[in-house]
């Protein structure tokens, strides 16, 4: 037997090895048995960290403009009370985050039983997924979208079920309702829609979630709905806390600008997040987290100021690219999903090695976070030097 040499189990008799093992892969580096599902899942890819692509430009600088992430830092006060409660680190954190919850109910105007933590919102996707999925069940939501979707899948055990977007890249509710099965267990709205920013109206949604079956869960994930213009009145929060079936999920990673201290919550009925949660290990929001997102909240007129800085980015942006005759898709999030053409994962490569750093999408697509004034205005001036010098 060669050492390093992969046998991949199927029902029955392995090939090439005694015993019985459904659905194994057996590397013999190790003698450890994955799951075949898990052995060739193709992992979520966030991309390179900020210090490691700084550190490759230096002086010249970047743009970071691929992430999602808020561009400037979180506000003064909240760094000052993480570095305040960097000397309890040494004990572990509160496993009910009870002062998020209760900050978040007086915020939200709700109880503080309908709120249910994690780090981040993507890893309160996965536990309810483990929650909600297992053999013979299946998993419905849009595509292209959140790219933890399908891995979740995979994780929970479940059949995919991905459902194109309309012809105006938007989520298409009507087609999302005819894939529901007997088996699906899980339905997800991403609104706004990750990678492509479009959205559906509070009134659509709640007209889709009317039709859906009791038996399933809808989880909306609203990850990015503090930058949503379209309506003054847009989050499903208040529809989630009257249907058993219904969870919003929200993060702090977006517009307060705590990406790196993976802090989440979503909002329903107690009962459902009570089953939902015993997937999920304990303590996955450290103290500091806790401590940043309660002070955060304090601040919601800053919040504001944030939207509106966001805003002004997206027209800036979106009007640059109708300039250049570059097809876009109207965004209600802080980022933009854009149409360069064949080759844009070449052209997305320039950019790269010129410094500015948007997110591989496809043959034809790619999405630009929305940056800083002047990290806008580099992305811009890069794209017209590339497009530039391919044309020539």
């Amino acid at each position: 037997m060669t050492i390093g040499k992969r046998q991949t189990f199927l029902a029955g008799v392995p090939h090439g090895g005694p015993g019985s093992v459904r659905g194994f892969s057996l590397s013999f580096h190790s003698v450890v048995r994955i799951r075949a599902a898990i052995d060739r899942l193709v992992p979520y890819d966030g991309g390179p960290g900020f210090e490691e692509f700084a550190r490759r430009f230096g002086a010249r600088g970047i743009a970071m403009l691929a992430g999602n992430e808020y561009p400037t830092s979180p506000f003064p006060e909240v760094l000052e009370a993480i570095a305040g409660a960097a000397a309890g680190i040494n004990r572990y954190p509160d496993a009910d985050t009870v002062r998020l919850r209760e900050a978040l109910a007086g915020t939200l105007g709700i109880s503080a039983e309908c709120i249910w933590t994690g780090a981040g919102s993507s890893e309160n996707l996965t536990s309810a997924a483990r929650a909600l999925g297992g053999p013979g069940t299946s998993f419905v939501y849009p595509w292209p979208s959140f790219g933890m979707y399908p891995i979740n899948t995979v994780y929970a055990d479940a059949e995919s079920i991905q459902v194109p977007l309309d012809p105006d890249l938007r989520t298409d509710l009507e087609a999302l309702y005819r894939a529901i099965r007997d088996d699906t267990t899980l339905v997800i709205v991403c609104n706004p829609n990750n990678p492509t920013g479009s959205y559906v109206s509070r009134a659509e949604a709640i007209d889709f979630i009317d039709r859906v079956p009791a038996s399933t869960m809808v989880i909306v994930d609203e990850a990015y709905g503090e930058f949503v213009a379209a309506e003054e009145e847009s989050s499903l929060i208040p529809l989630a806390v009257q249907r058993p079936n219904v969870v919003v999920a929200r993060t702090f990673s977006k517009i307060y600008g705590l990406a790196g201290l993976r802090v989440g919550y979503m909002v329903g009925q107690a009962p459902t997040l009570r089953s939902l949660r015993k997937a999920q290990s304990p303590f996955v929001v450290g103290s500091l987290g806790e401590v940043a997102a309660v002070t955060a909240l304090r601040f919601p007129e800053r919040v504001r100021e944030r939207f509106e800085l966001n805003r002004q980015g997206v027209d800036d942006l979106e009007g640059a690219l109708s300039d250049r005759g570059i097809r876009y898709v109207p965004t209600q999030a802080n980022f933009i999903w854009l149409r360069l053409g064949p080759g844009t994962p070449g052209i997305v490569q320039e950019l790269l090695e010129r410094g500015t750093l948007i997110r591989q999408g496809t043959e034809e697509w790619t999405r630009v976070s929305i940056g800083t004034e002047s990290e806008n205005r580099r992305f811009i001036e890069d794209l017209d030097l590339v497009l530039s010098q391919r044309r020539s």
